[in-house]
């Protein structure tokens, strides 16, 4: 069985979300924030609420990378905890020249 592709306001339909929380870890995600939290959805999550408004999943995936990478991986007290391996590799750049220049 696969989600309806037509549609990214579906995520919000608690049917759609418990007969596919298996298959698709975004509604597995929803399905532990509906447990977790009370009261209407649009309130307690209101940034996915906003997403289910996204005409397109593409945009949905692009806005959840984007967001990700502004809240986890620039956030230094986040980063300097974070295993770097092969999926995620860390390619350490030189530095730029005179950047550590000791002053005479």
């Amino acid at each position: 069985a696969v989600v309806s592709t037509q549609s990214t306001g579906e995520f919000v339909n608690q049917e759609i979300v418990t007969k596919h929380h298996e298959n698709y870890m975004f509604l597995g995600c929803i399905k532990f924030i509906n447990d977790v939290k009370r009261g209407p959805f649009a309130e307690h999550s209101n940034k996915l609420w906003n997403i289910s408004a996204v005409k397109t999943w593409t945009k949905v995936n692009q806005g959840l990378i984007k967001m990700y990478k502004a809240e986890v991986l620039c956030k230094q007290p986040v980063i300097q905890h974070f295993r770097f391996g092969s999926l995620l590799p860390f390619d350490v750049q030189p530095p730029p020249p005179g950047l550590f220049r000791v002053p005479e």
